[in-house]
């Protein structure tokens, strides 16, 4: 075990080495690519990178510490495939012969292997599916079709190497779980050679074009030897992750190649036949260079396998995977069917992130004054930091704080630009002054102590406006990624919810317990918001509808997505959340006749029925998931009829009939008093006195406003409401004369309205992932203001200009 380090490395080298020293022989054997028809790179170039990957992965292997004799058909089925693809590319051999080869090398790891695909998952009705009988047929043209799959995505230099290495990393991490720490030696050596490879092969800064190709020799055996280990990995008695789970893994090669070959044979063509109609192939119609395509579909390879991986080992149940699997199929087929459009909307994409250029707006109703744009390193951070934030609300504190700070170094290494432009907002200074008056009231309130050991005081830092500032300076420039961020923080929150939620309970059908869903408070807070936010995508898309594809793919979207967010927010049985999120969307209703007269000032049918469905569909999912609790209608009246009990005096029946809604009173009637004898500068206390909360289980008054005002009385009462008016009337402001779209503005409001509404009722601060979303839709609304002043400066200038024109 001793070696173990030192062999990667190794195979690296040698990997490497075969490559340089094969270079020559290459085109005397007739090992070269030369360009022409389809074929566009530039010169003659060497098809011996597949040999120089096995001849270094083969001859560490007998060096390995661990017994590795079992593996010799994985390793006579490499040589084999190595020498049929060396004659196929000197000599141009039939499909159908390689076919044959590839077959034969399937049986030989199902013969001498021993292996087979015979166990799929665990599945509602069905139990444990095994294939019986049928496993060795499926497993010879499973492999088969693999080992084509891979060879098929070898079209761009690196793309074959980079999306095999990808695949092996995953495979690796289940190895190294699973403890068969053979394979997991064999992958890493594998994976080592592939990297040796990749460094002739993967277009980079300091390579522009590929010095080597890899050849059918290499990118058929990759495709075996992952195919091995695949079988290998999801059929171990110690397997932890599920054999669907490899689906994904190997989802992008497979839908690309089942595709591609269903639409040939339309054709009335050779599946095998080769042809321009890849997905990588869209990619570069669409303007990505080669290097970016491989990196960027690498990362899609990487992504689809933690998808597949990270959700089977926190126990994502095989049917949902299963589920996710054929809708990511569907999808694909839709991109490459709708190539044409795809292609359009990966231009804009393009344009937005790695073109040059990129920084026009792509609707005139959003017309931002054109701002001192910054660009290289320093706009590539400030994004990387946006996004990582959008992803990780639900996630990680830690990956949001890290996002958000991306944002401010890249806005202190343009600090200049920044300082000209936010110096003249009002907000900027109450911002600054909110904030250092909570620095000092939690000082004098608490000593140095309360700063550090109360995370509250610096969530309350965080939403002062002061810490959104940046993150709207440099959205303002990046007005093409609004929709991607927005999609971003909607697929973040689907995974949050897949990793926190308990799969062994819900799997068993035990819906009635809130916990089973994650924490409730946090899953409720971020179901609401997401649920308003996919409503507003929803409803501006039916506004749209019959002006374009977009329209139509944006409802379709934005339906599938409120069925989930619908019945997430029902389980977690959080009130609250029900109540904000009804509120929020009753405003965008409201506020649609004033605000939405550019595109359609009214609902229309479509827009009416999809309205009426979200409660329908609530109302249902609530007697399907809660059966034996409360009917929906009387969970929402009892509090209230609490709270008029209350109002009488009488206590006691209030308690009887919704205890919660009495305790919530009584903190609020003990923050009230607490409020009273100090309300100019509150306390500096962000938390009740122990001996006189009578309830322990609820943080701080259980209401964020009644915690705001005791802690830093009027005065941060005040100027919370100051730093969240100012943005708001620029948003209505931006709105009202058309310089934002309708749906913008109507879906920041109505967010806006939603968290207003848990802020007064709940707590939402004690959450990293609530807090971060608080941040993020104040930036949202700075926007706005960064806009009106830009815009009010414009006409005083061009005011003053006239006078002395005059």
């Amino acid at each position: 075990m001793s070696t173990l380090p030192f062999l990667p490395v190794l195979a690296l080298a040698l990997s490497a080495l075969a490559i340089l020293l094969l270079r020559q022989p290459a085109i005397a054997w007739g090992l070269a690519d030369i360009p022409g028809g389809r074929k566009q790179h530039q010169g003659t170039v060497p098809l011996t990178g597949g040999l120089g990957v096995f001849a270094g992965f083969l001859l560490v292997q007998p060096l390995q510490p661990l017994p590795v004799g079992e593996l010799w058909p994985l390793y006579l089925g490499l040589v084999a495939l190595v020498a049929c693809g060396v004659i196929d590319d000197a000599r141009d051999m039939r499909s159908t012969v390689k076919l044959g080869v590839q077959l034969a090398v399937a049986l030989l790891l199902v013969i001498g292997g021993q292996l087979s695909l015979d166990y799929l998952g665990q599945f509602p009705l069905a139990g444990a599916v095994h294939l019986g009988w049928l496993a060795a047929p499926v497993t010879v043209v499973a492999v088969a079709g693999l080992i084509n799959a891979i060879n098929m995505m070898d079209g761009v230099d690196g793309l074959a190497g980079g999306s095999a290495l990808s695949v092996l990393g995953w495979l690796g991490v289940v190895a190294a779980l699973q403890s068969q720490l053979t394979l997991l030696a064999v992958i890493v050596t594998l994976a080592a050679s592939v990297v040796g490879f990749l460094l002739f092969n993967l277009r980079h800064p300091w390579r522009r074009s590929a010095s080597v190709f890899m050849g059918d020799a290499g990118s058929m055996a990759l495709g075996f030897a992952i195919a091995w280990f695949v079988v290998a990995l999801s059929q171990s008695e110690n397997a932890v992750v599920s054999p669907v789970a490899y689906a994904w893994l190997l989802a992008l090669p497979v839908m690309d190649t089942l595709s591609l070959m269903v639409r040939r044979l339309r054709k009335g063509r050779s599946p095998f036949s080769a042809d321009r109609d890849h997905l990588h192939h869209i990619f570069l119609r669409a303007g990505f260079t080669p290097g970016q395509t491989t990196v960027l579909l690498m990362l899609l390879v990487a992504a689809l396998g933690a998808v597949g991986v990270v959700f089977s080992l926190a126990g994502v149940p095989d049917v949902l995977l299963l589920l996710g699997l054929v809708l990511l199929f569907a999808v694909h087929g839709l991109f490459v069917t709708c190539a044409w459009q795809t292609s359009k909307a990966l231009r804009r994409l393009h344009r937005a992130t790695l073109g040059q250029g990129a920084v026009r707006a792509d609707s005139g109703l959003v017309r931002f004054r054109q701002l001192p744009r910054v660009g290289g390193g320093r706009r590539q951070a400030a994004l990387i930091g946006l996004y990582l934030m959008a992803f990780s609300l639900g996630l990680s504190g830690w990956l949001v704080l890290l996002g958000g700070s991306l944002v401010v170094i890249a806005t202190a290494l343009a600090f200049p630009l920044f300082w000209r432009e936010v110096r003249r907002l009002k907000l900027f200074w109450l911002s600054l002054g909110l904030s250092l008056y909570l620095v000092v009231r939690a000082w004098v309130g608490g000593g140095p102590a309360a700063l550090v050991e109360e995370p509250l005081w610096w969530r309350l830092l965080a939403v002062t406006g002061l810490a959104s500032l940046p993150l709207a300076w440099w959205l303002v420039q990046c007005r093409l990624h609004w929709h991607w961020l927005i999609a971003t923080v909607l697929v973040g929150g689907g995974v949050a919810f897949t990793l926190s939620a308990d799969w062994s309970h819900l799997e068993h059908g035990q819906f009635a317990n809130p916990w089973a869903w994650g924490e409730p408070a946090q899953i409720g807070f971020m179901a609401s918001v997401g649920l308003v936010v996919v409503l507003a995508v929803l409803l501006g898309g039916l506004q749209r509808l019959g002006t374009g594809w977009r329209p139509a793919a944006q409802v379709t979207l934005a339906t599938l997505l409120a069925v989930p967010s619908v019945i997430v927010l029902m389980g977690t049985g959080y009130t609250t959340a029900w109540l904000a999120a009804g509120c929020g969307v009753a405003i965008y209703v409201l506020a649609t006749p004033m605000l939405g007269k550019h595109q359609g000032h009214r609902l229309g049918r479509l827009g009416l029925a999809a309205l009426l469905t979200v409660p329908v569909l609530g109302v249902l999912s609530h007697e399907w998931l809660l059966p034996h609790t409360l009917p929906l209608v009387q969970r929402l009246v009892e509090p209230l009829q609490a709270f008029g009990l209350m109002l009488n005096g009488e206590t006691e029946q209030a308690r009887v009939l919704h205890a919660g809604m009495v305790d919530r009173l009584a903190l609020w009637q003990q923050a009230w008093q607490v409020f009273s004898t100090q309300w100019l500068v509150g306390t500096g206390q962000v938390m009740p006195a122990a001996e006189a909360r009578p309830l322990v289980s609820y943080g701080g008054y259980y209401s964020l406003l009644a915690t705001t005002a005791t802690a830093t009385g009027a005065v941060g009462l005040l100027g919370f409401v100051t730093v969240a008016a100012l943005p708001l009337g620029a948003l209505l402001w931006a709105t009202l004369r058309r310089h934002w779209q309708a749906v913008w503005g109507l879906g920041i409001l109505g967010c806006f309205v939603t968290v207003m509404v848990l802020s007064l009722f709940a707590m939402p601060l004690r959450f990293a992932g609530p807090t971060g979303i608080i941040v993020l839709l104040a930036a949202a609304m700075q926007m706005a203001v960064f806009q009106k002043s830009s815009i009010t400066q414009r006409h005083g200038q061009q005011a003053q200009s006239n006078k002395h024109t005059a």
